[in-house]
Order: C-alpha cells, then sequence, then structure tokens
C-alpha cells in the first residue's frame, strides 16, 4: 500500500501557552498513541513527539509562568501532529499561517488571534479563497502562480474600466447597462477585498 502523502508547514507560528493548556496538548498527543520525550536547552524546551512514523521537536519559549511557541518555520510531516497544532492554534488565539500539502490539494491558512481569516485552496489551475465570513472566491480567470499583488492590480484595472463603463451608461441613461455594470462592480470590489486579505 502507498502511504498517504500529507506535508504542513507552520510559518511566522507564535502562540502562548499555559502550563496547563500544555498538559492538555500532551494529552491529546498520547489519546494519538504517540510517544513523548523533552529536550532542554537554555530557554528552550524542545517537545519531542514521536509518531512511530516520523519524529518532530516543537520548541517552547519559557515566559514567566508560560510557554511560548514562536517559530519561523516549522514542518510537520504527519497530519495528526498538524491537526493538534491547529487545535492549539484556534483554542490559545495563536497567529500565523500553514501551508498544506496532500497529493490532490494545497492549502493555505492563515489564522490571527485564533481566528481563520482566510483559507487558500489551489487546485490545478484553479485558486480558491474563502474567508472568516464564508465567502468563496474563484480564480480560474488568472493564472495560478499570480501573487495576490498582482491579482489586485488586475481587478484594479478591471475596476476602472467597469466605472468608465458606467460612466457612459449613465450619459444615455440606460437603466439595464447601469444596473449590469453596478453589480459588476460589486462583484470585483468583494473580490478586491478578500484578496487583500491576504497581503
Amino acid at each position: 500500500m502507498v502511504p498517504h502523502f500529507f506535508e504542513a508547514e507552520f510559518h511566522d507560528l507564535h502562540v502562548e501557552l499555559s502550563k496547563k493548556s500544555l498538559q492538555q496538548f500532551i494529552n491529546k498527543m498520547m489519546e494519538y498513541k504517540c510517544s513523548l520525550y523533552w529536550r532542554y536547552n537554555d530557554d528552550i524546551i524542545y517537545l519531542i513527539v514521536d509518531t512511530n512514523q516520523s519524529i518532530h521537536e516543537i520548541p517552547f519559549k519559557k515566559n514567566g509562568s508560560k510557554l511560548t511557541i514562536d517559530v519561523n518555520c516549522l514542518k510537520v510531516s504527519e497530519e495528526l501532529v498538524a491537526r493538534a497544532l491547529e487545535l492549539v492554534l484556534t483554542e490559545y488565539q495563536g497567529s500565523g499561517f500553514i501551508k498544506t500539502y496532500s497529493e490532490e490539494h494545497q492549502h493555505i491558512t492563515i489564522f490571527k488571534d485564533g481566528i481563520i481569516q482566510s483559507i487558500t485552496e489551489i487546485n490545478g489551475g484553479e485558486k480558491i479563497v474563502m474567508n472568516q465570513y464564508g465567502a468563496i472566491v474563484e480564480y480560474q480567470e488568472f493564472d495560478h502562480n499570480l501573487d495576490p499583488e498582482t491579482i489586485i492590480n488586475i481587478l484594479d484595472m478591471e475596476i476602472n474600466y467597469t466605472l468608465m463603463e458606467l460612466y457612459d451608461s449613465i450619459q444615455i441613461t440606460d437603466s439595464k447597462l447601469i444596473t449590469e455594470q453596478k453589480q459588476r462592480l460589486r462583484r470585483l470590489l468583494k473580490r478586491k477585498q478578500e484578496i487583500e486579505q491576504l497581503i
């Protein structure tokens, strides 16, 4: 049987846990039948999680009565470890973003103060963005390699062109065209706001 491919990268990860919260996280890892070890290094404590498939080191900085996970990049190759870390981000108001890769999909999830700000799913040539309000935007018309700034520039050009068309429609008092162009403007502005959340 071919093993299921999974990888997650946690970037700019910051979350503070009390000792009680850390104990809950450890209990969750033990529920998953993981072996846990500690390694100490000056002000950093490493929690070593052995899943029998792979080993992960999660660094905790001592911060008075709390422990802080504060890392630029943490790579995780086990889905259960990644899900447990996501749970920690949600429950303890953490921030950062996660790139998740599997055979079919790539996701980028942005957290701020424990709340998901947006989820971007890249599947082949299609990009879908979902913000915390549940709105979904599809970017099939754009090349999926474009960065958010480039997409915003394209949207700005479309907005300006639609405004010019709207002005012409108002001059000739074409109510049908005015309605259509106003609806298009609303869609473009909404799309721009959702993309701006990714920058």
